[in-house]
C-alpha cells in the first residue's frame, strides 16, 4: 500500500511511484535464499541423509577407480571414528557400527554393482536403520530446538517489547534449553526481561512457569541474561501440576539402607535440572554447620525428615536432637536412633551444653588432627528443631549454640539448625559466620530471607509456590541451587527405615526421660522459664492487697483524690539526694542557653533515670524550668527567685 502525500511536497523532476501489480505465490519457484534456510533449518536432521549419499558417492567411484574409493572411504572412517572419542560410550558404540555398516555396505555395491536394485534396497534400509537412532537422540533434538529457539528470537522478541536483546549463545539440556541474551550496555535490565517473561511465554504459546532466569550468569554480568526454557520439568506434569516426589526409601528400602558413611553427600530430594540435591555435613576440613530456614508449611519439617533418612544409615554417627515443638512429636518415630533427644527447653539447654562437652571429649581423644570418623569412634549430629523460639525464651540456649558451632570442625561432628522466622536477634553475626551452607524454603517476606541467606542476589524464596522447594547456597558467592525434596512423613515409613537400619543403632545411649517413649505429657512453659514464678508473684501481691481490711477508707472522687495527694508535701530528700540537687543545679546554672536532658546526663555523670527524677523534684521546687515544657526537645534552665513553685510539676 502507497502512502498518499500532499502534491506540494512531491517533486516534480521525479516520476510518481507506481506500484507493481501482486504476482500469485503459487507461481513463484523457490529462490535459493529459501532453500538454503529450509537446509539450514533441518541440517541436523538431514545428517544421515549426508551420510548415506556420500557412502554411495563412495561406492560408485569405487566401481570406477577402486582405489580413490577405497582411500577415500578409509580416510572418512578413521575421522569419523577420531571424533567419536569425544563423546558418550554409547555414542561412540553407534559411530563404530554406522562406520562398519558403510564400509559393509560398500564392498556389497563394488561386488554386486552399485547401481543393482539390491544395493539400493539395502541403501535404503541402511539409512533407515542407522538414521532412527540419530533422530531419536536427545542430542538431536536439543540441537534441533535450540536452533528454532534462535531462529525465532527475532520476531519473539520483538512481539514481546524487547527490542535490542540479542543471542550471544545458545546450550540444549535434557531439562530446558539456555540462551545467553546480551542487552544493550546502558540502556537495558536484567529487571526488563523479568518484567516481560509472561510476554515471551504468550507470544511463544508456553506456560508461563516454563521460563525462568538463570541468577547465577546475571549476579556475575549485568548485560547478560540466561534464559531458561524449560521442556522436561521432573517438578510438573505436562499440565504444570506439582507431581508427588517420593522417597526412595518408601519405594526400595533394602536399596536405600545400604551402610553409608559420615562423608558421603545426604540426598534430600530433585535438582530443578533433575540431579539429585545432596549436603554433606563433613568435609577434607571437619565437620559443617548447616541452615534450614522455611516458613510453616514450607516443607522443613520433611526435609529434616530426609536428613534423618540419610543419618540413620550411617555407621559411624551418633544422632542427638532437639524438637521442643508438639512436645517431640515429629521426632518420636526417631527416636530408637537417637543418642539422646529433648523436648522441653530446659532439657534442650543440657543437651546443648553436654553437646559441647562431648565434642571436645571426641576431638581430644581422637590422634588426627580432625577427627576421622569411624564405627568405634563416632561423630556426633546435633539437630535443633525450632531454633528462633528456644532462643527467644532463654538466652543462655543461643550462648550455647554459639559455643557449638565454633566446636564442631575439630570433632568433625554436624550441627544443623531449623527455624521458622529467621530474625537478626537470633541469628547473629558470630552465629552467621560459623555457617557452612544454607537451606532456605517458602518465607514470608525478604527480612527474613536477609537475616539468614548469604546473598539475596538470585532466587527469591518468598516467591516459592511448589511444596517442598528449596534454595540450598554454600557460602556468599556460593552457586545457588533449586530444589525439591523428597516426602518422608509418615510414622509407619519412618519406623520400618529405623528398624531396616537396626545394625547401626547406638551401643550406649544416654537415655532420657525424652528418649524413652512414655505416655506422660509435659506441658511447655508459654513465656520462658521465669515467666512462670513471676505470674505466681503477682497473683500473691494480688491476694495479699485484696486480703486487707478497706472498711474505713472514705469514698472520695477522683478530683478529691488528686486535691489531696496534691496537698501532701513530697518527702525530705536524703543527703546524697541534696548533694546531687546541687550538683545539678550547678550544672544548668552554668549554661544559661539552656542544657538537654542527654548534656546534663553526660555532665552529671550519673544514670539518666536518676538525673531525670532529681530535675522533677527541682522543678517542683521551682528552682528549675524546661521550655517547651514537655517534649523530646525540652532544655532546662534556672528560674528566677521570685517564680513561684509548681505544685502539679
Amino acid at each position: 500500500m502507497v502512502r498518499r502525500m500532499n502534491p506540494r511536497y512531491i517533486s516534480h523532476d521525479q516520476p510518481a511511484a507506481t506500484v507493481a501489480p501482486p504476482q500469485p505465490r503459487g507461481q513463484e519457484p523457490p529462490s535459493p535464499s529459501r532453500m538454503r534456510r529450509w537446509l539450514r533449518r533441518h541440517r541436523w536432521q538431514l545428517v544421515p541423509v549426508h551420510v548415506a549419499t556420500s557412502t554411495y558417492a563412495i561406492a560408485a567411484v569405487a566401481d570406477q577407480a577402486p582405489t580413490v574409493g577405497y582411500g577415500t572411504l578409509a580416510v572418512a572412517g578413521l575421522g569419523a571414528l577420531a571424533w567419536a572419542q569425544r563423546l558418550t560410550d554409547d555414542e561412540r558404540t553407534y559411530g563404530r557400527l554406522v562406520v562398519a555398516g558403510a564400509a559393509g555396505w560398500t564392498l556389497l555395491a563394488d561386488a554386486v554393482g552399485p547401481w543393482s536394485i539390491g544395493s539400493a534396497v539395502l541403501w535404503a534400509a541402511g539409512l533407515w536403520v542407522g538414521g532412527k537412532p540419530w533422530w531419536s537422540s536427545h542430542r538431536v533434538r536439543g540441537r534441533i530446538r535450540v536452533d528454532g529457539l534462535v531462529e525465532a528470537w527475532p520476531d519473539w522478541s520483538t512481539r514481546a517489547n524487547l527490542g535490542g536483546v540479542r543471542v550471544a549463545s545458545a546450550t540444549a539440556g535434557r531439562v530446558h534449553d539456555r540462551l545467553r541474551l546480551e542487552l544493550r550496555r546502558g540502556q537495558q535490565r536484567a529487571r526488563l526481561l523479568v518484567e516481560h517473561l509472561e510476554d515471551l511465554a504468550s507470544v511463544r504459546g508456553i506456560a508461563p512457569w516454563r521460563l525462568r532466569i538463570d541468577p547465577q550468569i546475571t549476579a556475575k554480568d549485568p548485560g547478560l541474561v540466561d534464559l531458561l526454557i524449560t521442556h522436561t520439568d521432573p517438578w510438573r506434569d505436562e499440565h504444570g501440576r506439582p507431581v508427588d516426589l517420593p522417597h526412595p526409601a518408601t519405594v526400595d528400602l533394602d536399596a536405600w539402607c545400604q551402610p553409608a558413611r559420615m562423608a558421603d553427600p545426604i540426598p534430600y530430594g530433585v535438582e530443578a535440572g533433575a540431579d539429585l540435591a545432596s549436603v554433606a555435613l563433613r568435609n577434607e576440613q571437619g565437620g559443617r554447620f548447616i541452615a534450614i530456614a522455611s516458613k510453616k508449611g514450607g516443607g522443613k519439617t520433611v526435609l529434616l525428615h530426609d536428613l534423618m533418612a540419610g543419618l540413620c544409615k550411617m555407621e559411624d554417627v551418633d544422632i542427638a536432637m532437639v524438637d521442643c515443638k508438639e512436645q517431640g512429636k515429629a521426632s518420636r518415630p526417631w527416636a530408637p536412633r537417637l543418642i539422646r533427644r529433648a523436648t522441653t527447653p530446659a532439657e534442650a539447654l543440657a543437651l546443648l551444653a553436654w553437646a559441647a562437652a562431648e565434642n571436645d571429649r571426641r576431638g581430644s581423644e581422637s590422634p588426627d588432627p580432625v577427627l576421622k570418623p569411624t564405627r568405634t569412634r563416632r561423630a556426633l549430629v546435633v539437630i535443633v528443631d525450632e531454633y528462633g523460639a528456644l532462643a527467644l525464651g532463654d538466652d543462655r540456649v543461643m550462648e550455647q549454640v554459639e559455643v557449638l558451632a565454633r566446636k564442631i570442625r575439630s570433632a568433625s561432628g554436624g550441627l544443623v539448625l531449623a527455624d521458622q522466622r529467621p530474625d537478626s536477634s537470633t541469628w547473629t553475626g558470630a552465629l552467621r559466620g560459623q555457617l557452612d551452607e544454607v537451606i532456605v524454603g517458602r518465607l514470608e517476606n525478604r527480612r527474613d530471607a536477609k537475616a539468614i541467606l548469604p546473598s539475596l542476589d538470585g532466587l527469591d524464596p518468598t516467591e516459592f509456590e511448589l511444596p517442598g522447594q528449596m534454595v540450598q547456597q554454600a557460602g556468599k558467592k556460593g552457586r545457588q541451587v533449586e530444589s525439591r525434596t523428597w516426602h518422608l512423613e509418615q510414622p509407619s515409613d519412618i519406623e520400618a527405615l529405623v528398624e531396616a537400619c537396626r545394625d547401626r543403632w547406638p551401643d550406649n545411649p544416654i537415655t532420657s526421660r525424652s528418649t524413652k517413649e512414655s505416655t506422660v505429657e509435659q506441658p511447655l512453659p508459654q513465656r520462658g522459664q521465669g515467666a512462670q514464678s513471676v505470674r505466681e508473684q503477682i497473683r500473691a501481691g494480688l491476694d495479699a492487697i485484696s486480703s486487707q481490711d478497706y472498711s474505713g477508707v472514705p469514698d472520695l472522687s477522683v478530683d478529691e483524690l488528686r486535691q489531696r495527694a496534691q496537698t501532701v508535701a513530697p518527702p525530705e530528700p536524703t543527703a546524697e539526694e541534696r548533694s546531687l540537687d546541687e550538683r545539678i543545679y550547678a550544672a544548668i546554672k552554668e549554661k544559661p542557653e539552656g542544657v538537654a536532658m542527654g548534656d546534663l546526663v553526660e555532665m552529671i555523670k550519673e544514670p539518666r533515670s536518676t538525673v531525670q527524677v532529681r530535675c522533677s523534684a527541682l522543678r517542683r521546687q521551682g528552682r528549675v524550668r524546661t521550655d517547651p515544657p514537655r517534649g523530646r526537645h525540652a532544655r532546662w534552665y534556672i528560674t528566677v527567685s521570685d517564680q513561684p513553685a509548681m505544685s502539679n510539676a
